[in-house]
């Protein structure tokens, strides 16, 4: 009984991260599934009231539409919803899995969605090459991506035929920001979120990151914004007690 409620809460957490314009596709596909099968049902009364010579057969098709539409929806939900739910869950355990490669310790993703990833280029190589983070070319042009935002990291991979390939994987503490030229006045718009993450040799590295689900973009660039402010705290922190550190030493040299 507990292992059930666990799956429960799980799967009822991995719903609820699903963006809603997804949800909301599904729910339209199992409407249209719907209003195909009452189609059909009324096609089949046209056709028996021909060959029968009875007009009621027709009519009557009228009033079974309704009981004819709510069991198609349901029908139909019932079974697009499973598939999304695992097509979710998958992603969920790649993104995982790549957040430990990052050195993520919290594996409960703020948000999920799928966008396009762009490698716009680095400093000294401004290119119009789109290379994979192993240094292999790629393709050119966006590429889709899921999108996974952890507490602590930030993961997105794209999918292949022989599995998902990690295309982007950073800590938040790393040196990962943001572009916010104009944020406050189209916040979360449709335009592109400049990312920028200088690698360990010093490089710059930019990238391009966009999506539909607007909601979720947004999430991801007020998560940045806030790595940001914390590392900029830090590191304010740090040099204060450095200066307070040296201060001391002289005072304690001078008092000698």
């Amino acid at each position: 009984m507990e292992t059930n409620s666990v799956n429960e809460a799980l799967l009822h957490d991995i719903w609820q991260k699903i963006p809603s314009e997804e949800r909301a596709a599904v729910v339209s596909q199992a409407q249209s599934t719907a209003i195909s099968t009452i189609l059909i049902v009324l096609l089949f009364g046209w056709a028996m009231a021909v060959g029968m010579r009875e007009q009621w057969f027709f009519w009557g098709t009228f009033l079974i539409v309704p009981f004819a539409f709510q069991v198609a929806t349901s029908k139909a939900w019932h079974s697009l919803k499973p598939k999304l739910i695992v097509e979710y869950t998958a992603a969920r355990a790649a993104a995982c899995f790549y957040a430990q490669q990052a050195n993520g310790e919290y594996l409960v993703p703020h948000a999920q969605f799928k966008g396009f990833l762009e490698r716009v280029g680095s400093e000294s190589q401004p290119t119009e090459e789109n290379l994979s983070p192993d240094g292999l070319e790629g393709p050119r042009g966006p590429m889709p991506v899921w999108i996974v935002l952890f507490p602590d990291s930030i993961v997105m991979f794209s999918e292949t035929p022989f599995g998902s390939q990690r295309e982007f994987a950073h800590h938040l503490s790393e040196e990962i920001s943001i572009s916010t030229e104009e944020l406050d006045e189209d916040f979360g718009g449709q335009r592109p979120l400049m990312i920028s993450v200088r690698d360990a040799s010093g490089e710059e590295q930019l990238w391009s990151l966009s999506s539909k689900h607007t909601a979720q973009l947004t999430a991801c660039q007020r998560k940045l914004i806030s790595a940001m402010e914390r590392r900029r705290a830090m590191a304010e922190q740090t040099a204060l007690e450095k200066q307070n550190a040296i201060k001391q030493e002289i005072q304690a040299a001078i008092g000698a």
